[in-house]
């Protein structure tokens, strides 16, 4: 159907398709065609020829294992019925959620301090404090809990006074991003200036597939969107989004920031603003 071919050298059509099935969402979440050739050449670190990805496609059509949506490029989706299998399937990549939100605690944070706050371009005397607030503050209201903010002060040259900006972090894990995690870290600007989602997301994850999802709803309202590659390597992380600033009242950060700094953060802010 797709006429003659261009193998790549040691990517044959029969493990193509493995690998497309286990990229694919299992919860049914349709994925570009455009998108999963993407996907598989980060992977398998080669350009995917597309008449080899077609006949992978129609291979796994043939097995029932996919449904195909035509148009604007077409995508791909796992069948509600199970695939037929074939002999000496590829290995399946590492589940979803092997970094805990525990784990990926430690290297957001120093993302946040040496990274994030290097992004800010804060002038020359300006100070910041990255606090973990996911268990601090009170318990009641949905949502109410960042698991991280940021909080910049920079004087002015000229002008009397300063500015304080709050960042909000919320932490999700590579099965946790969703549509709801983008409005968990909206509902937590109502405390804060701007508000981002962080993500772990490895390069090859099956989750990869929702980022133009998860991008889509993080531009409609706002949110940064921070994805995580590889938690060792913070420079591998990438800024999909900024975040834009949000009309929070001074009163409303103010009562925040009392109830979720520690006393050392909350004293280095105080002498920030007063210029101390």
């Amino acid at each position: 159907m797709w006429g003659a071919r261009s193998v790549v050298v040691g990517v044959p059509a029969s493990v193509l398709a493995e690998q497309i099935i286990s990229l694919l969402p299992e919860d049914g979440t349709p994925v570009v065609n455009r998108i999963m050739r993407a996907m598989l050449s980060k992977r398998l670190s080669t350009r995917i020829d597309a008449a080899t990805y077609f006949e992978a496609i129609e291979q796994l059509a043939g097995r029932n294992a996919i449904g195909r949506a035509r148009g604007r490029g077409g995508s791909i989706f796992l069948a509600s019925e199970p695939p037929t299998p074939i002999a000496e399937p590829a290995p399946r990549p590492t589940p979803l959620g092997e970094w805990s939100e525990a784990q990926l605690m430690a290297p957001t944070k120093r993302f946040l301090e040496k990274i994030f706050s290097t992004s800010l371009d804060l002038p020359p005397g300006a100070a910041f404090v990255v606090t973990d607030t996911s268990t601090t503050g009170p318990r009641e209201g949905q949502w109410a809990r960042p698991d991280f903010i940021l909080v910049s002060v920079m004087r002015f040259q000229l002008l009397p006074g300063s500015q304080l900006d709050v960042h909000s972090f919320e932490l999700k894990t590579e099965a946790g991003g969703s549509v709801q995690a983008v409005h968990e870290a909206l509902a937590q600007t109502r405390f804060t200036n701007f508000g981002h989602l962080v993500w772990h997301v490895p390069f090859g994850s099956r989750a990869e597939a929702k980022l133009p999802e998860i991008e889509t709803h993080c531009k409609k309202h706002g949110i940064g969107l921070i994805v995580i590659r590889d938690p060792n390597d913070i420079d591998s992380w990438e800024t999909f989004l900024d975040a834009i600033p949000k009309k929070t009242s001074a009163s409303t950060i103010d009562a925040f920031l009392t109830s979720r700094l520690p006393p050392a953060h909350r004293d280095k802010i105080v002498r920030a603003v007063l210029g101390d």
